[in-house]
């Protein structure tokens, strides 16, 4: 899949990296647009370039890219030449409601390219992030969202805490009190280094970001999801690592709660994990069998 490396402007002037690929020879209306999970990046995720190839086989354009939660530790950009400026990033640092200012800026990016509609892809993390989009600012752009392993991350972070959530959220809002928002917690109950601002936007405010709260079954809060009102493809692997459910459990969860979607469909792909290693055509064979061109 021939491309080109991009720099992207979010909404708010911090400048992201990708990587960018349209069908040769005729204009694509359409678009797939892919933002990566926790600590990602544009490229390590070999699906990625199964799912390129793909989709612009199809007819449709394809962009993957950077977000300001890229890697642990990240410098990003905001401005040029003498008036630039670095930006701590990555995932120890990153505020969950700044994911708005990427995919905007992404989108915007698409249409200057002239791709009127755009498919929001989103792996891990980067499902909370599309739906959070989607369901807060809107976009009229959007025909549809494929949702590549949605995690249940406060399920997660209860099954691996050694501290129950709320200590930790507590600890960390009184750092932000402090004026110390970008202190690092870690030790037991930390699966990575998290800064405390990055904890707190995560898991201090559950109307935001518990999107996908299979571990509650039905009694869970699910009105992101279905205020999402465009048509959905949601996969899962059967050795899935982001829910602390059956597989099915959260498949069915899914397709009953996407009640404001045109269309839902939810695949399980045999044997795959939350990465889809040896799985990724398999994967991008679904992705591009639901969008259109």
């Amino acid at each position: 899949m021939y491309g080109e490396l991009v720099r992207i402007e979010a909404e708010d002037g911090l400048e992201l990296v990708g990587f960018y690929a349209a069908p040769s020879g005729r204009p694509a209306a359409r678009a797939v647009l892919h933002t990566h999970g926790l600590a990602g990046n544009f490229y390590e995720n070999r699906f990625v370039d199964a799912i390129g190839r793909a989709v612009v086989e199809k007819g449709l354009a394809f962009l993957t890219y950077n977000n300001r939660g890229h890697e642990y530790r990240s410098d990003n950009l905001r401005g040029y030449g003498a008036e630039a400026t670095s930006h701590l990033g990555g995932a120890s640092w990153e505020i969950f409601g700044e994911c708005v200012h990427d995919i905007k800026g992404a989108a915007d990016f698409l249409a200057l390219r002239g791709h009127r509609g755009v498919y929001f892809e989103g792996h891990s993390l980067g499902t909370n992030k599309i739906v959070h989009y989607l369901t807060s600012r809107g976009d009229p752009r959007a025909v549809g969202a494929v949702l590549i392993s949605p995690p249940d991350i406060f399920g997660l972070r209860d099954a691996s805490a050694a501290e129950h959530l709320d200590e930790i959220v507590e600890r960390a809002c009184a750092l932000v009190r402090e004026g110390r928002p970008d202190t690092l917690l870690e030790g037991s109950g930390y699966v990575v280094p998290l800064s405390a601002t990055t904890i707190v936007s995560t898991y201090g405010d559950r109307q935001t970001t518990d999107i996908f709260p299979f571990r509650l079954g039905a009694g869970g809060d699910y009105t992101r999801l279905e205020s999402l009102a465009v048509p959905v493809l949601a996969t899962f692997g059967t050795v899935e690592e982001a829910v602390t459910v059956p597989v099915e459990s959260a498949a069915a969860l899914l397709r009953a709660h996407a009640s404001s979607a045109p269309a839902i469909r939810v695949d399980a792909i045999e044997g795959a994990n939350h990465v889809y290693w040896g799985h990724e055509d398999e994967l991008a064979e679904l992705v591009s069998g639901f969008v259109q061109p």
